[in-house]
């Protein structure tokens, strides 16, 4: 049997600054869940990469939310415990690292935000792959109201944007390769709330379709998403990672593969019945975070194409969710190339998955 919990204190303006924050909260310090199982709630408790009697522990980044809709489909419906495994879904916040915990074998398989942070601990020597890929597209976009919408690059010249942070140098490599004149552009400090957008002082922000097109919605206004990923920036998001440790066990290794086999059946379900998806969440600790179903259930809509690809090239196609193809890989190695972030076609492995 499984179950999720939820800490206390987080209330509704918190999850609706920092859910689907992704590189922005990364940057900080960690990146986007939060749960648990069966097992226990102290870190090491039920990992490890020789984790025995089916125990098996995963760190989220984030805040419970509809981006992780099909872990807990799958802990909900009992997909985990038909692989035979005891799942514990560990917490995760804006100062609750993952890496660590994975590096360390504590929790067997870690869910990071953005690639990145794998990439940059391996280069300082950890022993981490990448064996998923949670998001085949990824959400980052410049959304702009639908009655002035903001629908290519070339079109960000002469606007005022408003601009996270964390996202401003991607935000100008983007411009860059798109050959958008950044001299002809406003960028204006926000943080993740999209009100200066609802008041017109900006023309377009920097955001996460699953997350400020999401809420204003709720309030009654249409935006138009240009994700980054249509205008040649892609990089897979919400990444599964294990320890070389893990996947060198074989008892660890068989547990990580059943663990994401569950989890893509849990996902395929709630992509198939989103209104189901959007009801575990609330059964499950909705209420104490002040979140709504309707705005759960949008979320997960918004979600979805960015976890099956939408289409692209590089989506994971009939190898099934959470498969990294080779363009896939390429896009992500390319995109993070030209923000500085160095790795390659090593870091990654599909060896879980069935390659």
């Amino acid at each position: 049997m499984n179950h999720i919990s939820t800490p206390p204190g987080l209330g509704r303006r918190s999850f609706l600054r920092y859910a689907g924050t992704g590189a922005a909260v990364v940057a900080a310090g960690s990146a986007v869940p939060l749960l648990t199982g069966c097992g226990t709630n102290e870190a090491g408790g039920s990992g490890g990469s020789g984790s025995k009697g089916g125990k098996f522990a995963v760190k989220l980044a984030w805040i419970p939310n509809a981006e992780y809709a099909g872990i807990f489909v799958a802990a909900e419906d009992g997909l985990y415990t038909k692989q035979g495994l005891t799942v514990d879904v560990q917490p995760g916040g804006p100062n609750s690292a993952v890496v660590p915990l994975v590096t360390t074998d504590r929790v067997n398989i870690g869910i990071e935000a953005i690639p990145e942070n794998v990439a940059t601990a391996v280069a300082r020597g950890a022993k981490l792959k990448i064996v998923g890929a949670g998001l085949q597209k990824s959400p980052e976009s410049w959304i702009s109201l639908a009655d002035q919408p903001v629908k290519s690059p070339k079109e960000i010249e002469g606007k005022k944007l408003g601009i996270t942070l964390a996202g401003k140098n991607t935000a100008l490599v983007f411009m860059k390769r798109n050959g958008v004149d950044v001299s002809k552009v406003k960028l204006v400090p926000i943080q993740f709330d999209p009100a200066p957008l609802a008041a017109r002082e900006v023309d377009a922000i920097w955001g996460f379709a699953s997350n400020q097109p999401v809420s204003l919605a709720l309030r009654g206004i249409k935006t138009h998403v240009m994700p980054l990923a249509d205008f040649g920036f892609n990089r897979m998001q919400s990444v599964f990672f294990a320890s070389e440790k893990t996947l060198k066990d074989a008892a660890a290794r068989e547990n990580a593969r059943k663990f994401l086999a569950a989890s893509r059946q849990g996902w395929e379900a709630a992509l198939r019945d989103q209104q189901h998806g959007a009801d575990v969440i609330m059964k499950k600790y909705g209420a104490k975070l002040g979140l709504k179903l309707d705005e759960q259930a949008k979320s997960l809509a918004a979600i979805a194409p960015f976890v099956t690809g939408d289409g692209k090239a590089s989506a994971a196609g009939s190898k099934g969710l959470f498969w990294m193809s080779d363009a896939l890989v390429e896009e992500t190695i390319t995109s993070l190339s030209s923000i500085g972030i160095k790795l390659d076609k090593s870091l990654f492995t599909n060896e879980l998955l069935g390659g």
